[in-house]
């Protein structure tokens, strides 16, 4: 067969267009799924060991007032994010919670409407026991 494409100018150029067809076909389809997005034109990735979440706790307390943060995540059928629930200690300041709701709101590109913040109670422990 190798001979034919070898000696036939006919069957080398239609080798080549064979060939060039099918890395055209292999880049566009690996470029269709690398940037497909989601209608508000980010792509979001959903973590099964919470690493968003994670992430965003500790970026959440470096902002100026927030002490101790935890985050809860939504996500809709398209394993997108679309909502997100923060306790974080410091929320009760009108400032720092506005602060919160808008870094929340630019890390994810979800409307505000879409995420809410309650002052955590420091004075609770987890347990639900008074601290000392």
């Amino acid at each position: 067969m190798f001979e034919k494409l070898k000696k036939d100018p006919k069957m080398k150029d239609l080798a080549i267009k064979i060939i060039a067809i099918l890395i055209i076909l292999s880049v566009a389809l690996l470029s269709f799924d690398v940037f497909t997005q989601n209608k508000d034109g980010r792509k979001q990735i959903i973590d099964d060991d919470g690493g968003t979440e994670a992430a965003l706790c500790n970026i959440l307390t470096d902002i100026k007032g927030v002490g101790e943060v935890d985050v809860m995540l939504q996500y809709n059928e398209e394993n997108q994010i679309s909502g997100v629930i923060v306790t974080a200690e410091g929320a009760g300041n009108p400032v720092v919670r506005n602060n919160l709701v808008n870094a929340v709101r630019a890390v994810f590109n979800i409307p505000v409407s879409s995420v809410v913040v309650f002052e955590k109670d420091s004075a609770i422990q987890k347990d639900g026991g008074e601290e000392s």
